[in-house]
């Protein structure tokens, strides 16, 4: 199948957060696939086409996309990812970070044609780069008649679990009985990341990732709701930040408490060297594939 070049079309602490293929590409080498990216197998260390990627990923129950949320490229390759998988699977379900709970029925009813765009994006609270990031995936979903899931938590409760923590929230709606937030592999890397932001004492550290693991919870459970009663033997391609999914971590893990044995992959995104070099032992344990995006 030859391989192609994705097409290019058209927020807050929290919400951000070698190489040979078969006869040639290293990572150096970014016009093997691509004018602007690579993706490698961190299995093999193999350079692979996206159309090789959809070949294995398409027999998974879950597949997880972690994105760097400011890459044009990234976006690109995920849009064209998903239409590879959707050739590949009678049924796909496109899941995202991107759009909150609350707001499902007005994507339900624009995916319908019951609601304009205008008026969808008027009520349904967008990420700033819609247009240009997401709307190619809903537009492909909404073409082929697939289903879309506003998976995340409301932001103001988030926000408020930031500010007050997780009792503040403790009987809204949305909000899981139960969201793990225990010390552990997650918590140490969260640290590690919002310690590149400055101080932050203890208190305000604990709540921030209590928000953070809220997030994943509430996005867990939208998607084994998906594979166990509303869309079961569907592919459910989840779209997230890179830290939600890395390292079978963040939404990886609660899902696999919620959903038990199910088979999932993970794909993460990162900024690439512009120079040959081998894949570090954190970037072979962090995802199943990598895209690497120029810089």
């Amino acid at each position: 199948m030859r391989s192609r070049a994705p097409r290019y079309g058209a927020a807050l602490l929290l919400a951000a957060l070698t190489l040979v293929a078969p006869g040639c590409a290293s990572v150096g080498d970014w016009f093997a696939f691509g004018p602007d990216w690579v993706a490698v197998d961190t299995r093999t260390g193999e350079s692979v086409t996206l159309e090789q990627m959809a070949d294995e990923l398409a027999s998974a129950d879950v597949v997880f996309l972690g994105e760097l949320h400011d890459s044009p490229v990234g976006h690109a390759l995920q849009a064209d990812l998903l239409a590879l998988l959707g050739e590949r699977r009678p049924e796909v379900v496109l899941s995202l970070e991107m759009f909150e709970r609350d707001v499902q029925a007005e994507l339900d009813r624009y995916l319908a044609g019951e609601l304009s765009e205008d008026a969808f994006l008027e009520n349904a609270r967008p990420w700033p780069r819609y247009a240009s990031d997401y709307r190619p995936a809903v537009e492909w979903a909404r073409e082929h008649g697939r289903p879309v899931l506003a998976a995340n938590v409301p932001r103001p409760l988030a926000k408020r679990v930031a500010t007050d923590g997780l009792a503040a929230v403790s009987n809204e709606t949305h909000v899981p009985l139960f969201v793990d937030h225990s010390d552990g592999e997650y918590r140490t890397r969260f640290d590690a990341t919002m310690a590149g932001h400055g101080s932050i004492d203890d208190g305000a550290m604990a709540r921030y990732f209590a928000a953070q693991c809220l997030k994943d919870e509430v996005m867990a459970q939208s998607i084994a709701a998906s594979l166990q009663r509303d869309h079961r033997g569907a592919l459910v391609v989840h779209l997230c930040g890179n830290f939600h999914s890395d390292f079978g971590l963040g939404t990886v893990e609660r899902l696999e408490r919620r959903a038990g044995k199910f088979e999932r992959r993970i794909v993460s995104m990162r900024r690439g060297p512009r120079d040959a070099r081998p894949l570090s032992n954190q970037d072979r344990a962090s995802a199943d594939y990598l895209w690497l995006v120029r810089r």
